[in-house]
């Protein structure tokens, strides 16, 4: 069955319900049943179920712990409220016709041996979590703020790593891209409050989740299955991240740590963060809340990047660049939200986010090279060193502003929203200075040795030669000074609206809901990228040389010489103008081919329905999303002999398309702790931003050539979804099931050689790396969480607890251009796994974090067809260092403890990152690495204070 003809199979499921709509409305007159779920000491409980007996459909507390049932006949109820955790709470409700019944729902502790676990900070926050994950008509996931902190996590990113089939794109010893179920960050989707914000970065989709600080948001859900109301940009799944509101009780939350890294000599960290909130007047209708938060990390990585090859049919090392970072990284955000309730769940709303991040820093790397072998463990004597110093201060930020409101009445309910959402990066001096150092001939020889004897820290040891002798370099004469600036924002203008409509259709009780939604999205890219170079050799290294030193540089088993200040480069470059003259050829190659003008406009609508029938809850729905592009990019056409642009035209597309996607999900419940989820969806993911434009780039140095593809079509899957849970006394959850994903023309990069052209070209030979769409796809996989706090043991063990989880992915791509093999999916990690034991007992809580992922394809790599159709014969084959681009595994120790000193105040000790585990990539096998870079352990300590009810 095709995927249209589902759609038409559930527009018909559909129908019914809708032509049901007109007679049901002559039902007698009925009345609405409101309230609000706490624990004893005041606190919401957001995520408790609401059932009323006779058969009514349950309800679910919002992030108030508010609840309202409307379309009631009118009569006597029972009303029960539950809440993992907490012993369940039973009112009996009389219902009047057009009045409203309301009562205050207030839970205790399942026993009392609970109370110190139920009011410590994380796991108050893990009882939310459960209980919101249960409710759910999704398989969804839940991070609330008191989970993610209770470990040292530096950004959302970070935390999210922990979930199950949630793996992390690392950057400079952070999370950076979410992967959901082993898709790329591409294939997911990342709002703020339901509200699709932007990519600050140029030329992609996916959200840079290291921008935003941790304790910038209340929660982070995951959705893995998606209703026909929410985007379905979302093949993966959709991360939402949950601003914080005003709470019914006041909200003063403070957070002081300072931190050091043991690299290059000590390294600092800091970090402040605070919330304040209240709800004014009479019946606390106004509601006021403000945060901020600011990090400050000086990380230090020290790093080698080999490159790898093959010569005499055995691999080898021609050039290791050894690199040094010392990082400045600043990062700061604010939230602030304002409420006005017009009723239980009824009100209007303001609320946005800032989240501002520096990521500065500075890189020095010696690049010694063997440029030709004369065995695989010795170069001849034309071997070569340079050095290069660079400053990156790139700027990116994130922001979004949404105003709404809900409005509930009899039997219906509306909800709408308009936002404004700006992302952008701005390089404020991305500048590079080049040197050469000494190259060697016949005269004099400069030869290298190779050693593999480690292979994952190969190094190239010059025989009697001392390359780390400053005067011996100088500014280059081919491409000395580069600075680059970039500026690329993005701005989304969105309104949507959905209105559900509550209706009894034989004594099952349903909701239809529909709505419509509008985005705007306009993106462009203005790249500056110019290139100086020395007129003569006579500007030293030497007069430049800085005071950063490293003498224990990777353990020790590298030699780091020494470093340039790049302020004196720049004062001799503003000094001396004439001692530099504009490369025109490298500077239009690297500016004008890159820029691009987007505008992307999304209109979307949906029907969908909710029926409870006894244990049966389905909901079905179909969603309908237009696509509109308008895309202007520059054909750059570069003389044959000079290298410069004989002209820069612009060329326009226009590219419209419809998707249909339907969905369905059903929860069976088999016991009030325990059920069975089923769902299907389908979603789509749309290119990249930068991989549209008719794009002309080159990289010189490398002989690399990078070209868009204005024909690239979106990418679909058909998600399969299928999953059991358990609840777990006192306080816990069990989940297993299985999911399968159908993808249709993925997209991937191709890398092929120019062939010889007549005339030859300037480019001839070079490698050109172009996006392509694929056929298919697929991935299936198993997942497995388990979190319990064993509260039954005796004795001291009853502070214990746990949480884990697993997962296992496997995929296939069938038909990889110029590939005859089936590769995996890139980004698919076959096993990823996270162990998180936890102790609470008495004034103390600590929480170890274990997380592991496999290693997977970066980037496809290994071509065994030429573009001609011929064989083309790769060295040792696809497992050998000239095959696909991996991602190395990753296996990383957290652990953080709290002691409380007096109610809310709390002393929080942490340590990050003590394995010191590896980033890096290898091409083939891991023996032959690519890019290999350690951060150390980082150790921080501080105070935590967090308004509160308990006891000293």
């Amino acid at each position: 069955m095709t995927w249209k003809s589902i759609s038409l199979v559930f527009l018909v499921a559909l129908m019914p319900n809708i032509l049901l709509l007109t007679p049901v409305t002559a039902q007698v007159s009925s009345g609405t049943i409101s309230g609000r779920a706490t624990d004893s000491a005041g606190a919401v409980l957001q995520g408790a179920q609401v059932e009323l007996q006779p058969q009514v459909p349950p309800t679910v507390t919002n992030g108030r712990g508010e609840f309202t049932i409307s379309a009631v006949a009118p009569g006597g109820y029972e009303v029960t409220v539950s809440y993992v955790g907490f012993s369940p709470f039973s009112t009996h409700v009389t219902v009047a016709a057009g009045q409203v019944a309301r009562f205050e729902a207030v839970l205790n502790v399942a026993t009392k041996s609970e109370q110190v676990m139920v009011y410590a900070g994380r796991a108050q926050g893990e009882a939310e979590a459960i209980n919101r994950e249960r409710t759910s008509d999704n398989i969804l996931q839940v991070l609330p703020l008191e989970v993610i902190t209770s470990l040292p996590n530096t950004n959302i990113a970070d935390a999210l790593g922990r979930l199950p089939s949630v793996t992390l794109e690392r950057d400079e010893g952070e999370g950076k891209y979410v992967q959901i179920r082993g898709l790329e960050p591409r294939l997911s989707n990342v709002t703020i409050n339901g509200v699709n914000v932007p990519s600050p970065e140029s030329g992609v989709r996916q959200i840079k989740l290291d921008v935003i600080p941790a304790n910038l948001v209340e929660s982070v859900e995951i959705n893995k299955t998606l209703s026909a109301n929410q985007d379905g940009d979302a093949i993966g799944g959709s991360v939402n991240l949950v601003t914080k509101t005003a709470d019914e009780r006041p909200t003063l939350y403070l957070n002081g740590i300072g931190g050091y890294t043991p690299i290059e000599s000590g390294r600092s960290l800091t970090e402040l963060d605070g919330t304040v909130g209240k709800r004014f007047g009479a019946n606390k209708r106004l509601g006021v809340l403000f945060g901020g938060s600011y990090d400050w990390n000086g990380r230090g990585i020290d790093d080698i990047e080999p490159s790898v090859d093959v010569f005499n049919n055995q691999p080898v090392v021609p050039s290791v660049d050894l690199r040094e970072y010392a990082y400045y990284r600043s990062r700061y955000g604010f939230t602030g939200s304002l409420d006005y309730k017009l009723g239980d769940v009824t009100g209007l709303y303001l609320r946005g986010v800032y989240s501002h991040f520096n990521n500065f820093g500075d890189r020095w790397v010696y690049s010694p090279s063997i440029n030709t072998f004369v065995t695989p463990t010795r170069g001849d004597v034309d071997g070569s060193v340079s050095f290069n110093a660079q400053i990156r201060r790139p700027v990116e930020v994130i922001g979004s502003l949404e105003a709404g409101g809900k409005h509930v009445f009899t039997k219906w309910w509306l909800s709408y929203d308009l936002s404004v959402s700006r992302s952008s990066s701005e390089d404020h001096g991305y500048a590079t200075a080049n040197f050469d150092g000494p190259s060697g001939d016949a005269t004099n020889p400069l030869v290298f040795a190779l050693d593999r004897e480690n292979p994952y820290r190969p190094k190239l040891s010059p025989q009697n030669f001392n390359i780390y002798d400053p005067a011996l370099y100088s500014l280059s004469t081919e491409d000395g000074i580069e600075i680059s600036k970039t500026y690329s924002p993005q701005l989304n203008l969105q309104g949507a609206f959905s209105a559900a409509r509550n209706y009894n259709w034989g004594g099952h009780f349903g909701s239809f809901e529909f709505g419509a939604k509008v985005r705007n999205a306009h993106k462009f890219q203005d790249a500056n990228d110019r290139l100086w170079n020395a007129n003569d050799s006579s500007a030293l290294m030497s007069n430049f040389v800085g005071s950063a030193t490293n003498p224990d540089y990777y353990d020790k088993s590298y030699t780091f010489g020494p470093t340039v200040d790049y302020g004196k480069v720049r004062s001799f470059f503003n000094n001396n103008p004439g001692f530099f003259t504009l490369d025109p050829v490298a500077t239009a190659q690297n500016t004008s081919p890159n820029n691009f003008d987007l505008i992307e406009r999304v209109s979307a609508g949906y029907l969908m329905n909710t029926l409870q029938f006894g244990r049966f809850r389905l909901q079905t729905g179909v969603r309908f999303e237009a696509t509109n592009e308008n895309l202007r990019g520059n054909q750059v056409i570069f003389d044959a002999v000079t290298g410069l642009p004989d002209s820069i035209v612009p060329i326009p597309r226009n590219a419209s398309y419809l998707d249909v996607l339907p969905s369905v999900q059903v929860r069976y419940e088999l016991t009030h702790d325990s059920a069975i989820r089923a769902a299907y969806g389908r979603g789509i993911a749309r290119p990249d931003y930068g991989d549209l434009p008719p794009s002309f780039s080159v990289d010189l140095s490398k002989q690399r050539v990078g070209v868009g593809n204005p024909d690239l079509k979106p990418t679909h899957a058909n998600n399969y979804d299928l999953l059991f849970e358990q609840d777990l006394k006192p306080l816990g959850l069990l989940q297993a099931g299985f999911f399968y994903k159908q993808l249709s023309d993925p997209i991937y990069s191709v890398d092929s050689i120019i062939p010889a052209s007549t005339p030859p070209g300037p480019y001839d030979g070079f490698t050109q790396t172009r996006p392509v769409n694929g056929t298919n796809a697929h991935l299936y996989g198993f997942e497995i969480a388990y979190q319990q706090h064993l509260r039954f043991l005796p004795g001291l063990a009853s502070g214990l607890g746990i949480s884990a989880n697993y997962s296992y992915t496997n995929s296939r791509v069938d038909r990889v251009p110029l590939r005859t093999d089936s590769p995996p999916l890139q980004r698919q990690a076959p096993n990823s796994w996270n162990v998180s034991p936890t102790y609470d007992r008495g004034r103390f809580s600590v929480r170890a974090g274990i997380s592991h992922n496999d290693a997977n394809i970066f980037q496809y790599n290994y071509f065994n067809v030429n573009p001609d159709g011929s064989p083309n014969l790769v060295p040792l084959g696809k497992n050998g260092p000239l095959g696909d681009v991996y991602l190395y595994a990753h296996t990383q120790v957290d652990a953080q403890g709290t002691f409380r000193m007096y109610r809310g105040l709390q002393l929080v000790v942490s340590a990050l990152n003590l394995t010191n585990e590896v980033f890096g990539f290898y091409q083939g096998s891991p023996q032959f690495p690519i890019q290999r870079e350690y951060y150390k352990p980082s150790y921080s300590f501080g105070l935590r204070y967090t308004l509160s009810n308990e006891s000293k």
